[in-house]
């Protein structure tokens, strides 16, 4: 199922972590995705590095969904990319790999 933008907010928890590193609060209909990583900006540009994230139902939200999360982000900070670069894998498969890097244009 295609979520639409009246159903997701996010906001940025200043509790949770010490700069540089952000903690982002997703609210969707699947639940709350947290993430967390090092924010950095070059420009017009978001890097997020050493991403973390923690969601009860991660496996439900599928790629549509991640991309209209990322054109929400992108339209609400003005940015015109996002780049994602997670971190190495502590556990499961294949620890210490880390991810390929997700790029989101607008």
């Amino acid at each position: 199922m295609r979520w639409v933008r009246d159903q997701l907010s996010f906001e940025v928890v200043d509790d949770d972590t010490d700069d540089p590193v952000v903690t982002i609060e997703i609210t969707t209909p699947a639940g709350v995705i947290k993430i967390m990583a090092e924010a950095e900006e070059h420009g017009p540009s978001l890097v997020l590095r050493g991403v973390h994230v923690q969601a009860d139902a991660l496996h439900s939200v599928g790629v549509v969904n991640l991309r209209q999360i990322a054109r929400i982000v992108l339209e609400r900070l003005d940015y015109d990319e996002i780049i994602v670069e997670g971190a190495a894998r502590t556990t499961g498969a294949s620890p210490g790999r880390k991810p390929a890097s997700l790029r989101f244009r607008r």
